[in-house]
């Protein structure tokens, strides 16, 4: 089953007529070379002159070169198209940063207050507001595309029973659900949608035509397709929360956006975006400064923001009171910030990635045989263990692509020894099964689908090829039921690592945990003390001591056993 879901060092130089430094071209090549990236696109704007550089492609499977005309998700960029629309209004005279957030509300939206303070447009575009990254209330039916199924009422709801656990514009904390809460007042208030205001204020007249939420034909054609892991994954689309990180765009489209923002090219909403790069909220003890969504790099005079959905990353910004500034577009969900960072000039170094073991490995199977590349693994992973990752998407990746390539055998060898290396992994047992099915082994397939199923019992499509294959999965799955008494002894927070903590909590009898930064899950038992989830691939164990005490658990997610210790 395909999984879903989060450098050698050289310093650019740069010749008269380039940009983009051959160093950073060879970057990129690196990490696109040894897995760690599909496509990757670079725009760089200095004043008149503009570069791109492109390297790799939209699929990993049948994919053409990227370009930069490739249409990808951005992400958290659309955040700073959002407050630009905000700006606009207020230079307008429509609406004033103070103003309260529940002024453009329906009556029945009662947004929470503290200490006598309401939350106001500006403590929104500065993410200070105090409200949380994400509602509690959202738990996706689809984890592949997870904003698509949050409603305003469900908004609504959460913010009619929300209270706020510190003071307003106190603190900066990202905030989605923030970010999203002022594109839907910004709707509210125009009587207009976010994707025809963005067109008509922002993406029309600064020339960006391949720029929007839904893909126009002419985009669809020119996507690149989101990869996790180096697996294609879904696109995400968007609800209420569209302003947070719903729009598509291109590195040409991006480049017109930052001309706007540098003046070099004159627009209607060039005001606006000024407007949206001044400081709107400054904590002088961390140095830490943000305009309206902008970002300023701590100690520095970059400007930015970037993004990331399910299959993509994104980076943009420019450097303050100059004409330079810088798009980079990828469909991978890893991190490109430094490479961004680097080509503005900060003194942010670029170190090239681990070649996956899987690129050597392939060689060997094509200029011997699988086995041979088996050995190598083995013998490379104790030698040179720090030479390559080891990782079990690499292994899963490459045995798919024989898999895709009718080549059975070697996939199914492929799957055997990552589900060897990767025993607590679900997903390792499920791509196993699925060689031995296509092999038409069906005995084998039923012992491995009926082992992914034991590991994640969440895992729907073993349980729909079970089925199919005559297997009554209640021998596997069944429902187990857990008093409110003994939930309570699970009840705490769990320490997997130094400011990395999981929350347990339960609503009733259902047991919920909340890791920090991110959203509640529900946690659903599968035996006694084991839980698992179904937004992701991942179990729970609570582990007891001798005497009965719950004093820690263990997170298996991705064939990793991560243990934490309970502290509260």
């Amino acid at each position: 089953m395909l999984l879903f879901f989060a450098f050698f060092l050289s310093f650019s130089t740069y010749s008269q007529n380039q940009l983009i430094s051959d160093a950073v071209k060879n970057h990129i090549q690196a990490r696109v070379e040894n897995g760690l990236n599909v496509g990757i696109v670079i725009g760089m704007i200095d004043g008149e002159t503009t570069e791109y550089y492109s390297f790799g492609n939209t699929s990993v499977k049948s994919g053409i070169p990227v370009n930069e005309h490739t249409v990808f998700e951005i992400g958290s960029i659309t955040k700073v198209f959002t407050t630009t629309l905000l700006a606009d209004e207020v230079l307008k005279g429509h609406m004033a940063l103070t103003d309260p957030a529940s002024k453009y509300l329906p009556k029945s939206v009662t947004l929470p207050t503290r200490n006598g303070k309401e939350i106001t447009l500006n403590d929104l575009a500065t993410h200070t507001s105090a409200l949380p990254r994400m509602p509690d209330n959202f738990n996706p039916k689809d984890p592949l595309n997870p904003y698509v199924d949050y409603t305003p009422e469900m908004m609504y709801v959460f913010l009619n029973q929300l209270e706020l656990t510190r003071d307003i514009g106190e603190k900066y904390e990202y905030s989605n659900l923030g970010m999203g809460l002022l594109g839907h007042i910004l709707e509210w208030h125009t009587g207009k949608t976010y994707e025809t205001l963005i067109k008509e204020r922002i993406t029309t007249p600064c020339g960006m035509p391949n720029t929007a939420l839904k893909l126009s034909d002419n985009m669809r054609n020119h996507l690149a397709y989101g990869h996790s892991e180096g697996l294609q994954v879904s696109n995400w689309d968007f609800d209420v929360i569209a302003a947070a990180g719903g729009i598509r765009s291109t590195a040409v489209d991006m480049i017109s956006f930052l001309k706007a923002n540098l003046e070099i090219s004159k627009t209607p909403i060039n005001p606006a975006m000024q407007l949206a790069h001044q400081e709107a909220y400054v904590n002088t003890d961390s140095t830490f400064n943000i305009g309206l969504g902008w970002h300023y790099e701590n100690k520095g005079n970059v400007v930015w923001h970037n993004g990331r959905t399910g299959g993509y990353t994104s980076f943009t910004g420019f450097v303050e009171g100059s004409k330079k500034g810088v798009v980079v577009l990828s469909n991978a969900a890893e991190n490109m910030n430094a490479l961004g960072f680097h080509l503005l000039g900060s003194p942010t170094p670029l170190v090239n990635p681990q070649a996956a073991i899987t690129t050597i490995m392939k060689k060997d199977i094509e200029a011997n045989n699988v086995d041979s590349a088996v050995k190598l693994y083995f013998q490379t992973k104790k030698e040179a263990t720090d030479a390559y990752r080891f990782k079990e998407t690499d292994l899963n990746r490459l045995g798919y692509e024989y898999l895709s390539a009718h080549k059975n055998l070697i996939a199914i060898r492929l799957f055997q020894l990552t589900a060897n290396e990767f025993p607590a992994s679900s997903n390792a047992f499920d791509s196993l099964g699925e060689a031995y099915l296509k092999q038409g082994d069906t005995a084998l397939a039923i012992a491995n689908y009926k082992k992914s199923l034991e590991l994640n019992p969440a895992n729907q499509n073993a349980k729909d090829v079970l089925k199919s294959l005559n297997f009554d999965v209640s021998k596997i799955v069944s429902d187990v039921q857990v008093s409110e008494a003994v939930l309570d002894t699970y009840l705490g927070v769990y320490q997997l690592a130094p400011g990395f903590n999981i929350t347990v909590t339960r609503d009733g009898t259902q047991l919920l945990a909340q890791a920090t930064g991110q959203s509640q899950f529900k946690l659903y038992p599968s035996a006694v003390h084991k839980f698992y989830l179904k937004v992701v691939d991942a179990q729970v164990t609570f582990n007891v001591s001798s005497e009965g005490v719950v004093n820690g658990l263990t997170l298996h997610q991705n064939g990793q056993n991560m243990p934490g210790t309970k502290i509260e």
